[in-house]
């Protein structure tokens, strides 16, 4: 009698333990899903030979039901998602909005600019203008927040040296040439802070993908001067 009794009590604590495994596994895998659909099309899309192209130049009044199809099956023209302020990544099939003037120290403001985008930090120069336009995609408060607001940049870890960013700003193109990419300090501003007559873009985002423990670093100044 003993023996059953202390049975069906093993019995029990195994099946709540497992139980308990089984929804922190859930929970992980839901907090994580952007991270892992992220990796996982990009793979796809490699094994497919899948390239994107940002379209040449769209104007605020130009209708983007009237850009022409591309023959090329293979190959994605990406039409910015706001001709008014978008930044479009060719190598890793980014696209998305961005959110001007978004106060980078205030949470509430931060949390809701990344729901709908990349945010470009206040205070720091738009496109075309000389200083650092500093364009972030990195929620700091908690490493469960992380997946959710910045699936964007996720694939910025396989930018190098050379790779094109394309920002559509007021209905103009913008190309910018990657100079460099470093992994710095959750507490590095130094780019953000940054005084100079240079044009110079900087992209963030927290690294590793669906981290807080690091900020990984795009650096990119337009194509003209970099050919220089």
């Amino acid at each position: 009698m003993n023996t059953l009794v202390i049975d069906k009590r093993v019995l029990f604590i195994r099946t709540i333990g497992n139980f308990l495994v089984l929804g922190a596994f859930v929970g992980l895998l839901f907090t994580f899903w952007p991270v892992i659909s992220a990796f996982s099309k990009n793979t796809y899309d490699n094994l497919r030979g899948k390239k994107y192209e940002a379209v040449p130049a769209v104007s605020t009044t130009q209708s983007f039901g009237s850009l022409l199809g591309n023959p090329d099956p293979n190959l994605k023209i990406l039409v910015p998602k706001d001709p008014n302020f978008s930044i479009i990544v060719e190598k890793i099939g980014a696209d998305a909005a961005v959110i001007p003037n978004v106060d980078a120290s205030n949470k509430t403001v931060y949390t809701e600019a990344l729901k709908r985008g990349v945010a470009h930090a206040l205070g720091t120069a738009f496109p075309g203008q000389p200083g650092v336009s500093y364009l972030f995609a990195h929620s700091t408060d908690t490493i469960f927040n992380v997946p959710r607001f910045n699936a964007v940049f996720y694939l910025l870890k396989d930018m190098v040296v050379g790779d094109k960013v394309v920002l559509f700003f007021a209905g103009r193109r913008y190309d910018y040439v990657v100079t460099e990419t470093k992994i710095t300090s959750a507490e590095d501003v130094s780019y953000f802070t940054m005084r100079t007559s240079e044009q110079i873009l900087v992209l963030q985002t927290c690294y590793p993908p669906g981290t807080t423990w690091k900020r990984l670093l795009v650096i990119a100044k337009p194509l003209a001067a970099s050919q220089q």
